[in-house]
């Protein structure tokens, strides 16, 4: 991991990670730092746990944070995670696409917060700040690698 990721983390109380760690040993690095709520994505070497499932809900204060990875071809990624969400968030965070967005779909706010690592298939590199106090703001930090 790059240390511009941990730099940008610096002073963060929580990570929530859409996956694509890569590896498990990306994984428990974020763990000795942060505590972390992750999703496993399309990208990474190691199965479906407990710990790293397909989905989760997430309370954060006051909020239920949705988490998914999302599948299938960039074009539409956010209108078929809102299609296959169910339950009630106050937001989902998804990746796949490493596409970074703010979506609002049938009244649900959907995150795309991009990849802070990603020079392959994303245009930019970026990670997301959420704010939980009355209510949730996102700022996205565009990374310089």
């Amino acid at each position: 991991m790059p240390d511009a990721v941990w730099r940008a983390l610096d002073g963060c109380e929580t990570v929530l990670h859409a996956g694509d760690f890569d590896s498990w040993e990306t994984y428990c690095e974020f763990k000795k730092r942060f505590p972390v709520f992750g999703v496993i994505g399309n990208r990474d070497s190691f199965g479906v746990s407990e710990e790293v499932p397909e989905r989760r809900i997430v309370e954060l204060g006051s909020f239920r944070i949705g988490m998914t990875h999302g599948s299938g071809p960039r074009a539409g990624l956010p209108g078929r995670v809102r299609a296959a969400w169910s339950g009630a968030a106050d937001l989902v965070i998804f990746g796949h696409s490493h596409e970074v967005g703010i979506h609002d779909i049938n009244g649900l706010r959907l995150l795309n917060p991009g990849s802070a690592t990603d020079v392959c298939t994303a245009d930019r590199q970026t990670l997301a700040y959420l704010d939980l106090e009355d209510t949730i703001r996102i700022t996205i930090h565009e990374m310089t690698l």
